[in-house]
């Protein structure tokens, strides 16, 4: 019998499981880990104070670049690669390099711009902690491609929720910000050669058979744009937390980062909308089957939007005293800034799935343009508004980028979309697959 061509791989791998299930087992996993983040916030403005939450978030803002253009949307490209383009130890391997380039930009950034030391050392912690998620992150794509995402809410809940416990414990017990940032990140090492690893292994097809043999070199010039658009993206949503950084001061930021956290569980429905249906867009895209493929981005798109809409209506009518409540007084007379937060994350639940569609039709050179066009409104509306406006004009800026990001993001799936099927149409026009 004639051994298979790579064309026909997908066809050998593990059925993917419901759509429906994965659905739920990735809703499950973001919802805790988004919740435990937002309680991680709650813990340092509890147990510590408003300093320390502009510290964590000072750190998070420092080490992103670096770590998110690290990242290069592996994950992505490994859980869409249906025609087996590259084995998955150069994917791996890239990753390992990557990161380990991205924490010693940081160590170095962090001895030539010299800051606070509790603040250094806290933001050399989370460098260590993000370091272990990016590579978490790439297994993370296993468990997608094999339909596995009962894998990722697991670990994505024990990462979170005892992370967040154990930096409750160091807190109570007198341990400084440093220390607590130490332990979470410790744990997340842990998580990552404990479960994430070995699970990933098992579920592998055996070395050999897991792809071709791409180069190394060859993936990173593909994964560059993804990068890229990483890295983009998270200047785009941290420019207005570094004016307001410089122009308002620590403390002002840390009144502002954790009404952006707030955000963070509705992200976890959209993520999970879209992560299960990556392989699946993934492959209609391949076959340039643009009614199905088109059919199903929409539909998350549309989800993503009526969840954003509903998050806008929330902040409206009962953000101040949800703030209160998570953060306390200070936090909740800032609460018409928390509208227009709500308005921007309703405009990122729609980019996000946009953004995901048009990764999994290879439409990845045009998404940096994306990204660029966004940075340009929000660092623009920042510059004018966060000195005059405060946190409520760094949320209106957060809602200029967005906004700018979100169109083009639409526009150019419609064009993709529109190619595709008009490949598909001349396939078949010239006596293609009926």
């Amino acid at each position: 019998m004639a051994r298979p061509t790579t064309a026909s791989a997908p066809l050998l791998e593990p059925p993917l499981g419901g759509l429906r299930r994965n659905f739920g087992w990735a809703l499950g996993g973001r919802v805790v880990y988004g919740a435990s983040q937002f309680a991680l916030l709650v813990v340092l403005a509890r147990l510590g104070s408003v300093e320390a939450v502009g510290a964590f978030a000072f750190a998070l803002a420092f080490t992103a670049p670096p770590m998110v253009f690290a990242n290069l949307q592996l994950r992505s490209l490994y859980a869409t690669d249906v025609q087996h383009r590259f084995s998955w130890s150069s994917y791996l391997g890239l990753r390992r390099r990557a990161t380990l380039a991205a924490f010693a930009m940081i160590v170095a950034s962090l001895v030539l711009f010299p800051t606070a030391p509790d603040v250094a050392w806290s933001t050399l912690w989370i460098a260590l902690a993000k370091a272990f998620e990016t590579c978490s992150d790439l297994h993370y794509g296993v468990f997608q491609r094999h339909g596995r995402m009962d894998r990722f809410g697991r670990s994505l809940a024990l990462r979170g929720v005892v992370g967040v416990g154990i930096v409750a414990a160091v807190l109570t017990l007198g341990g400084s910000m440093p220390w607590a940032m130490a332990a979470m990140a410790a744990w997340w090492g842990l998580m990552l050669v404990g479960y994430d690893a070995p699970t990933a292994q098992r579920l592998r097809p055996p070395t050999g058979r897991d792809g071709n043999t791409g180069s190394m070199a060859r993936l990173a010039l593909q994964a560059a744009p993804m990068g890229l658009v990483f890295l983009l993206d998270s200047l785009h949503q941290n420019l207005p937390r570094y004016f307001v950084e410089a122009r308002l001061g620590t403390t002002e930021l840390g009144l502002f980062t954790p009404m952006v956290y707030m955000i963070t569980i509705g992200s976890a429905f959209v993520f999970a909308l879209g992560a299960p249906a990556a392989p699946v867009l993934a492959r209609h895209a391949a076959s340039r089957n643009g009614g199905p493929f088109a059919a199903l981005a929409y539909r998350i798109v549309a989800r993503g939007a009526m969840l954003g809409g509903a998050g806008v209506i929330l902040a409206v009518v009962l953000g101040k005293p949800l703030l209160a409540l998570a953060y306390g007084p200070s936090y909740a007379a800032e609460a018409s800034a928390f509208v227009f937060v709500a308005i921007s994350g309703a405009l990122h639940f729609v980019m996000v799935p946009t953004i995901g569609a048009l990764t999994a039709a290879r439409a990845l050179a045009v998404q940096p343009l994306i990204y660029a066009a966004a940075i340009v409104a929000a660092g623009t509306a920042s510059a004018l508004m966060v000195p005059d406006h405060g946190l409520v004009g760094a949320a209106l800026a957060g809602v200029a980028g967005m906004a700018t990001g979100t169109t083009c993001a639409l526009f150019l799936l419609r064009r993709a979309i529109s190619a595709m099927s008009a490949t598909s149409a001349m396939s078949l026009d010239h006596g293609g697959p009926r």
